[in-house]
């Protein structure tokens, strides 16, 4: 008799599916991966690891308002993984420029030691 053979199991594997940009309270650019694998999202980045609560993540404008919410995030956008890449430096570059402005901003206005 031939041994029967049990069907695979269906892996999931995490994806990196979007990038989120925006400006962080000390005034410069942050640069977060999002990562999926089935229903469940994760962040990861220079501010760290964040899991994204299940009403959020549905979609790149929850994950978007979740990040800005978890780190403080100005002006954040959001980019699917693969989408134009010019529009996207062109934000970026927005986003620099704005970061900057920021960042001369705080530093008048913490006293001179």
């Amino acid at each position: 008799m031939a041994a029967q053979r049990t069907l695979g199991r269906k892996r999931e594997y995490e994806n990196m599916v979007a990038y989120i940009h925006g400006i962080d309270p000390s005034g410069d650019v942050a640069h977060i991966l999002v990562h999926q694998k089935g229903s469940s999202v994760r962040f990861s980045g220079k501010l760290g690891e964040h899991r994204v609560s299940p009403s959020n993540a549905g979609d790149l404008d929850k994950w978007i308002l979740e990040a800005a919410t978890v780190w403080g995030l100005e002006d954040a956008i959001g980019v699917l993984r693969g989408w134009n890449a010019a529009k996207t430096l062109e934000k970026i570059e927005n986003l620099n420029t704005k970061a900057a402005e920021k960042k001369e901003k705080l530093e008048a206005s913490s006293p001179q030691l």
